[in-house]
């Protein structure tokens, strides 16, 4: 089989509201530093490796976020920036990309979160070139699945059929059913079944099989981004699309597919208890507590007595306390900070 054309579309542009207070409209998520001080973006660009050699990439963002984003990119990549006017969740974002490949319409496109941690980066890559071959061979979209380790209502599942053999060494599935973000009975439930994965958020497809989804499952962004003209006027575009995922506004309503099993150690780093788990937060000075863990700066001491099960993250102008199975609700405090102007230094 010849090598494909491939345009690796990276998304750029979300909010991060569940890393208040560290993660601003001045530094948004995907700038912050995580693995080695590198950015998170830096990081994907750098995970991908011998894959983006010679192969185009497509780094989608946000206006708002459009500087911060540029900022931390390597020169040679800066014109691969692909600015949305507003943030629309990640459907707009993968129509606008689509709109933009629309001329090539057999090209694969590989689509990958920003915000993600992953180990070891041989068997991530191992895993896309598989994806990519059941992509070009099956011509339907192709998802990345990852093994449950612990119940996560907060990820969307799937379930799978019978194994359809292996490429590249990692097993393939047909796509038998698509969760997004289940109830916890029903989370724990899919932890125990040897058929359900965690959705990474990756998907891979021809530029063609991505647009028909689109025209099938959300006709208004096909007929606002596709139609001649409308990369010229997006912001008049995306003037009334509706703020859907692309996992619950195509995927969860039936779109069919494949599975390629990923044999990889991942995180979606969009909240403070993925940062626990990675051991990116400090123990504070402790007495009569348990289970808290902090982020400071500058060498600032934090000491807490009689507190469990809570999270403290200092910032120079901002200081978050949340028990740690509240982490979920910290974009509420976000959304109280937009609706009050006196706290917009703090937004």
């Amino acid at each position: 089989m010849n090598s494909p054309r491939v345009t690796y579309v990276i998304m750029a542009g979300g909010k991060g509201e569940r890393l208040w207070p560290l993660v601003r409209t001045s530094l948004p998520k995907v700038c912050v530093p995580l693995e080695d001080g590198r950015p998170l973006l830096q990081a994907t660009l750098e995970r991908l490796g011998p894959l983006v050699r010679h192969r185009d990439v497509l780094i989608v963002t946000v206006a708002d976020q459009a500087k911060a984003v540029r900022a931390v990119l390597p020169p040679s990549r800066r014109r691969a920036l692909l600015v949305e006017p507003e943030g629309k969740n990640t459907a707009a974002c993968l129509a606008l990309a689509t709109a933009a490949l629309r001329r090539d319409p057999d090209r694969l496109m590989v689509v990958l979160p920003a915000d993600h941690w992953i180990r070891p980066a041989e068997a991530f890559r191992r895993t896309l070139q598989a994806g990519m071959a059941v992509a070009q061979e099956q011509d339907e979209l192709v998802l990345i699945g990852i093994p449950p380790t612990r119940m996560h209502p907060g990820l969307g599942h799937m379930t799978v059929g019978d194994p359809a053999g292996a490429r590249h060494g990692c097993r393939v599935f047909r796509l038998a059913r698509f969760i997004e973000k289940p109830p916890r009975k029903v989370a724990r439930r899919l932890l125990r079944a040897r058929t359900a994965y965690w959705n990474a958020g990756i998907f891979i497809g021809r530029v063609r099989v991505f647009e028909e989804a689109f025209r099938r499952y959300l006709p208004l962004h096909a007929r606002r981004l596709f139609s001649r003209g409308a990369t010229a006027h997006l912001r008049s575009a995306y003037r009334g699309l509706p703020a859907v995922s692309f996992d619950n506004g195509v995927m969860a309503l039936g779109q069919g597919g494949w599975v390629v099993e990923g044999r990889f150690a991942w995180e979606d780093l969009g909240s403070w208890d993925s940062w626990i788990r990675l051991n990116r937060l400090s123990p504070p000075l402790l007495v009569n507590g348990s289970n808290v863990h902090a982020l400071t700066r500058d060498g600032h001491l934090i000491a807490a007595v009689g507190l469990r099960d809570a999270v403290i993250i200092q910032t120079p102008d901002a200081t978050l306390i949340c028990r740690t199975q509240e982490a979920q609700h910290i974009r509420d405090v976000v959304r109280m900070l937009q609706r009050d102007a006196r706290f917009a230094r703090y937004r």
